[in-house]
This record gives structure tokens, C-alpha cells and sequence, in this order.
């Protein structure tokens, strides 16, 4: 399977579920909550990269992510941008991202000023290995909403992006399908089961 549109697949997999997680540090507890949208695949595959493709730079995300999932946009056709090498590294650990947030890794509550020559803006950091190599997945408050997006996600390739930042403990972690309305505890150490 050509594999841009195994992650766009993999991706909407995840779209009719939210994660909703404790995590604490010193006596102190935040939550948040993990959507997901179709739009926001764009990014998260580094597509927006590409930019000597016009249609990726200018075409509706949504309707992209669409022409991925049915193969209209190609592996083999973004592999053709100049930039390709800046979001290759992105896609093989995209192709697990279900994986990455069903792990219960290292969470952190992300600090910009720790990074002063970043331009990510972000409130969480999610950190896991993917072959041994730690991958970055960055939450930002998803405009108009209470609920975090996946804002960007790449392997590390040189600046440590945990370093500096506060690290929190996993309390409690559940999937929840917005469309069954099942949720599944997927860790919880609040009541001690797992």
C-alpha cells in the first residue's frame, strides 16, 4: 500500500475518537482532551513542507486528506517536490500514530520559552520511540474548542525538544468513540488498575 495513504488511513482511524488524560507533577493535576479532524492530517504529515506543489500549498486541506484516502495524491507524487527530504521522516512514524497514543510514554506540559529559537507553539509535548528513535507529537489548543489538536509530529534529528521542559506523570488515560459512545480505560492509576 502506497504509504502517504496508509498514514491518511491510519489517521482517520482516529478521527471519531478523543483521548481524555490526567497527568500530574507535584501534587497538581491537569487534563486535557485529544480530538481529531480531517484537516488536520495536512500537517501533521508535514505536506505543507512541499512548497513547490501548488495544490497541497493551496487546495482545502480536508479536501486533500480526501484525495489521498481514495489515491488521487500519490506517495509517488509528493516524493517529485524538491522538499521532500524536510517531511520524510515524518510519514513512517505517522503510519503508528494509534500506537503512539495508546502507549503511555513520557508526557510533558510544553514550554516555548525553553525554546526560544522554535516556533512551535504548543501546550503539550508527547514524546515515544519509534525504532528507537524518539518521536515528538506537539498538542495545541484547537481554536474554538476546549479540546487539544495534534499540531505538529516528527522524529527528533538533532535538538532534544524534552529537554528543559517539565515532565508529568500519566494519572489516567481513556479512548473514548464519539460515535458508540464506548470508552475504553486505556490506563488509569488513580484507582490503581491498569
Amino acid at each position: 500500500m502506497d504509504l502517504l495513504q496508509k498514514c491518511a488511513q491510519e489517521f482517520d482511524r482516529l478521527v471519531p475518537y478523543q483521548y481524555h488524560i490526567i497527568i500530574g507533577r507535584k501534587g497538581k493535576t491537569l487534563e486535557f482532551t485529544i480530538s481529531f479532524d480531517r484537516a488536520d492530517f495536512h500537517h501533521l504529515a508535514g505536506l505543507h513542507k512541499l512548497r513547490d506543489n501548488v495544490r497541497l500549498q493551496t487546495g482545502k486541506r480536508i479536501d486533500i486528506m480526501k484525495e489521498i484516502l481514495n489515491g488521487q495524491i500519490t506517495y509517488n507524487n509528493i516524493k517529485q517536490s524538491i522538499y521532500f527530504h524536510e517531511m520524510a521522516p515524518r510519514l513512517l512514524p505517522l503510519s503508528q500514530l494509534e500506537l503512539f497514543l495508546d502507549s503511555n510514554e513520557i508526557i510533558f506540559r510544553y514550554n516555548s520559552k525553553a525554546n526560544i529559537f522554535s516556533v512551535i507553539r504548543a501546550d503539550y509535548l508527547l514524546q515515544n520511540d519509534y525504532e528507537g528513535t524518539p518521536v515528538y507529537l506537539f498538542l495545541a489548543q484547537r481554536s474554538g474548542s476546549d479540546t487539544q489538536v495534534c499540531r505538529t509530529f516528527f522524529p527528533k534529528s538533532g535538538k532534544d525538544y524534552a529537554e528543559g521542559q517539565p515532565r508529568y506523570t500519566l494519572l489516567k488515560k481513556e479512548k473514548r468513540n464519539l460515535i458508540t459512545g464506548e470508552t475504553f480505560i486505556q490506563y488509569d492509576r488513580l484507582t490503581c488498575s491498569i
